[in-house]
């Protein structure tokens, strides 16, 4: 069995991980930011943890505390779970040759997937529908946009922007009126250098992943958002797995081959109410859901650990259970946070209903649930993460 470090503990994807290769016998450690809170790491599948200097803060740091791990550990494989670890690992890959090996996308790779601008060229070119989307770089590049239909989505190109030795997060947002954008562009260029202006787009979340080797995707998987933890648009708190659309496969195939990555990804969509397919983005690390496809009969990290360290090939494709619904408790929480506030003044869409939607979410049960983060016979995580959600509102009121 193998030794396997998790970096991100307090994320859903570094619970999945620890727990299909805990349960697998692997000897599983679970690393996490110093003072964040890390369900992974209370999980009885983790065997040890250990906190590191925030990457996004001190990238050197960071990345002496996992190589001295590793080193004193033993650690045969390191799977970092978002983009504030993938990125430092990967500009330092070579210094862990020898020692450890990384789960990382390719350089170049990582670089398509990471540049939000760069995957929406990327989609251009290869034939995939993506949000009209523009690259500005000063206020007075506003003046140049065509007619906007409000609102429109201001976000950041990086998730986080490096600046030598720590970062700048990135940050979504949705201004309603010229105004509006003018400043919500402005605070960002001050921020970030510069920033995408793109347009709403809105209808169903679907998302499809697979194992991308050689240009095909090995065990395709498809599902569908049922409810956001932010209803204007975030990560999933609810998601339900379907059969697999051959228009979603073939723009997911193109963008996978177009981006170069080896390994697991991800590609989500919008499907607007007309039934057309909007490029959101394209992911090659581990991504929040995967618990789902796990769930449904599709071991992800299980294979990519015997690919990684045995050149095991997965099967191309195995099927798996439809119907399957994966629920995360705490995202449900913020889902109602958010409802409680009300619909946003502009806001163009659909709002779910505050009360309609407690009564939904108080079913603990039905066929086909399961949850991401409270398992019966591995409660910890999940009673801690509850624990910290409430901390964490508690200080927010005190404050106040």
């Amino acid at each position: 069995m193998a030794r396997v470090l998790i970096l991100d503990g307090h994320s859903s994807a570094a619970l999945a991980f620890t727990r299909s290769l805990g349960r697998a016998g692997h000897w599983i450690a679970v690393g996490s930011n110093r003072g964040l809170l890390a369900p992974a790491a209370v999980s009885r599948y983790c065997q040890c943890s250990f906190e590191y200097p925030v990457s996004t803060d001190d990238v050197a740091g960071f990345v002496d505390a996992v190589y001295e791990f590793c080193r004193n550990h033993a650690i045969a494989w390191v799977a970092p779970m978002t983009d504030w670890t993938t990125v430092p690992l990967s500009w330092h890959r070579t210094r862990f040759e020898g020692l450890s090996r990384l789960v990382l996308p390719s350089a170049t790779a990582l670089e398509s997937a990471s540049d939000k601008y760069r995957t929406i060229e990327l989609a251009r070119a290869l034939g995939v529908p993506e949000p009209k989307t523009w690259l500005v770089h000063s206020a007075p590049d506003l003046d140049t946009l065509p007619g906007l239909e409000f609102p429109v989505v201001v976000k950041d190109r990086f998730s986080a922007r490096w600046l030598e030795n720590r970062a700048v997060l990135g940050s979504v947002s949705y201004a309603y009126s010229e105004q509006d954008l003018r400043e919500k562009v402005e605070e960002r260029l001050r921020e970030a250098g510069d920033v995408l202006v793109q347009e709403f787009v809105g209808g169903e979340g679907v998302g499809f992943s697979c194992f991308a080797l050689d240009g095909e995707a090995h065990l395709p998987f498809e599902w569908l958002r049922v409810r956001e933890v932010d209803p204007r648009g975030s990560g999933s708190s609810l998601r339900k797995s379907v059969a697999v659309d051959s228009q979603v496969r073939e723009f997911s195939q193109r963008l996978i081959r177009g981006a170069g990555f080896q390994g697991i990804a991800m590609v989500e969509f919008k499907r607007m109410p007309e039934g057309r397919l909007v490029l959101m983005e394209i992911n090659g690390r581990p991504w929040g859901s995967i618990q789902l496809p796990i769930s449904a009969g599709l071991d992800y990290p299980g294979y990519l650990l015997d690919w990684v360290l045995q050149g095991k090939i997965p099967p191309r494709e195995i099927p798996y259970k439809t119907g399957i619904f994966c629920r995360r408790l705490v995202g449900d929480l913020t889902h109602l946070e958010h409802l409680r506030l009300g619909k946003p003044a502009g806001w163009p869409r659909p709002y779910p209903n505050f009360w309609s939607s407690l009564v939904r979410m108080s079913v603990p049960w039905y066929p086909g649930l399961r949850y991401d983060d409270l398992w019966v016979r591995d409660p910890r995580p999940g009673l801690a993460g509850l624990r910290g959600w409430l901390q964490q509102r508690v200080g927010n009121a005190r404050s106040r």
